[in-house]
C-alpha cells in the first residue's frame, strides 16, 4: 500500500467550530485524522490560542511577525525531515502566512473576498455595504498583506463558484479550483437527535440564524413581517440564534422587531448547544434566510440535512446550496411576504391535530450532495493534483 501523503494545515487563532471559518478548520482535521482523505493524512496543525494575547500590539505583533515566523519554521523543518507534501492555510484571513520557498506547494482555502475586497450591493432601496469599505490604517497594511500571501500561493481552494469567479478575477495567475464545503448530513437527519426541552409558543414558529450584520438584511426582514396581514402576523413566532446586539449603526435587533411592530419574538442568543439549535429546527416551520453575501452560507444547508424548508435570498453564495429555482429575489419585498404567508398557511393547514410535521424528504436527499464524503473526494483529488 502507498504510503499517505502529509499535510501541514496552518491558521493564525484556533477560533471555535461554532464560528463558520472555525468549523470548516475542525471538520477538515476531524477528516483528515479519521482517514476519509483518501491518501492523505495530517502533518500536524500551526495555530495559537487567542485566549492569550490580549494586548493589541502584542496582537499584532504576534499575527504579522512572531506567527508567519513560527509557520515558516515548522513548514521547513517538516518539509526537511520528509514528514510533508503539502501546506494548506485553512482560510484567506491568514493568507499572510504563506511561508516563502518551504520547498513544497501551499495552497489556500477561499471562504470569500468580500473582506478583501469590498463593495457596496445596492438592494432595492438599501446600498449595503458588503466588507469594510473604509478600513482603518492597520487593517490597510493588513489587507495589503492578505493580498499579497494569496498571490504568493500554489494554488486556491475556493468554496463557491462565486468566491472562485471572483478569485480568477482577481487573482488570474494563481491556478484555483471550485470545492463547496462538506458537512456530516447524518448528524442533522431528524432520525439522530437528542432533542431539548423548549418550551415552544402555540404559533407557526419561524428560525433565523445570523447576526445583526447588515449584509444579514434583519431590518429588511422584520420590516416584511412588521407589514404581513395581522391575522398572519399575530399567529407567527420567531426565533432568533445569533448575536442581536447593535452593530454598524442598526440597532439592536429586539428593537428593529418592535420599531416594526412585531411582538412575538425570542432572542436565543448566540452560544446555544448543537442540540438546542437542532431542537429549534426541528420545531419551527422554516428558516429564514434574507442574506445578500455569504461565503458558503452554513444556516441554509445544515436546515435541509435536518429536512427543514428554507426561504433564501437569491444571492451569493447560498443561492448555489439550494434546489433549483427555490430562491426568492432579495429586494423582492412582496414575495417574501407571500412565501411567509404560504408558510403561515401549511402550519394552519395542520395546526391543532397531533401530527408532527414530517421532514421535507426531498431537502433530506438534496442535502446529500453536501456531504463530507463528496467533500473529502474532491478535496483528495485538488491535494493529488499539486503534489
Amino acid at each position: 500500500m502507498a504510503m499517505a501523503k502529509r499535510v501541514l494545515l496552518v491558521r493564525g487563532g484556533s477560533l471555535g467550530s461554532n464560528t463558520g471559518l472555525g468549523a470548516a478548520h475542525h471538520n477538515l482535521v476531524d477528516m483528515l485524522n479519521s482517514g476519509q482523505i483518501e491518501g492523505w493524512e495530517l502533518a500536524g496543525q500551526c495555530e495559537y490560542s487567542l485566549s492569550k494575547i490580549s494586548n493589541p500590539f502584542s496582537r499584532l505583533w504576534n499575527r504579522w511577525i512572531s506567527h508567519p515566523r513560527r509557520v515558516a519554521k515548522f513548514a521547513k523543518q517538516l518539509v526537511a525531515q520528509g514528514k510533508c507534501d503539502l501546506v494548506h492555510i485553512t482560510d484567506q484571513e491568514q493568507s499572510h502566512l504563506v511561508p516563502s520557498n518551504c520547498g513544497v506547494p501551499v495552497t489556500i482555502t477561499v471562504h470569500d473576498l468580500f473582506h478583501l475586497f469590498p463593495e457596496h450591493l445596492q438592494i432595492g432601496d438599501d446600498s449595503i455595504e458588503v466588507g469594510d469599505t473604509k478600513p482603518g490604517l492597520l487593517r490597510r497594511k493588513d489587507l495589503k498583506k492578505l493580498q499579497h500571501g494569496l498571490s504568493k500561493a500554489d494554488f486556491l481552494m475556493c468554496n463557491s463558484r462565486h468566491t472562485h469567479q471572483a478569485s480568477k478575477d482577481k487573482f488570474s495567475k494563481v491556478p484555483s479550483v471550485c470545492i463547496p464545503m462538506g458537512i456530516d448530513v447524518a448528524k442533522y437527519h431528524p432520525d439522530n437527535q437528542q432533542l431539548e426541552d423548549i418550551a415552544m409558543p402555540a404559533a407557526c414558529n419561524l428560525l433565523i440564524v445570523g447576526s445583526n450584520d447588515p449584509r444579514k438584511r434583519m431590518k429588511f426582514l422584520c420590516q416584511v413581517i412588521g407589514n404581513l396581514p395581522d391575522n398572519v402576523k399575530q399567529q407567527i413566532h420567531i426565533h432568533h440564534v445569533g448575536n442581536g446586539a447593535s452593530n454598524s449603526g442598526l440597532p439592536p435587533i429586539m428593537e428593529i422587531a418592535k420599531q416594526n411592530g412585531i411582538d412575538n419574538w425570542t432572542q436565543h442568543g448566540s452560544s446555544v448547544s448543537d442540540e438546542y439549535l437542532m431542537t429549534l429546527r426541528m420545531r419551527c416551520e422554516a428558516l429564514l434566510f434574507p442574506s445578500v453575501s455569504e461565503g458558503f452560507g452554513y444556516p441554509p444547508i445544515e436546515s435541509m440535512a435536518a429536512g427543514m424548508k428554507v426561504i433564501c435570498a437569491d444571492l451569493p453564495s447560498h443561492n448555489e446550496l439550494m434546489p433549483d429555482n427555490t430562491c426568492i429575489p432579495a429586494d423582492d419585498a412582496k414575495a417574501w411576504s407571500q412565501a411567509i404567508t404560504n408558510l403561515h398557511a401549511d402550519w394552519q393547514a395542520i395546526a391543532g391535530s397531533q401530527e408532527q410535521k414530517p421532514p421535507e424528504a426531498s431537502l433530506l436527499k438534496h442535502a446529500m450532495k453536501y456531504d463530507n464524503k463528496v467533500f473529502c473526494k474532491r478535496l483528495a483529488d485538488a491535494y493529488d493534483s499539486l503534489v
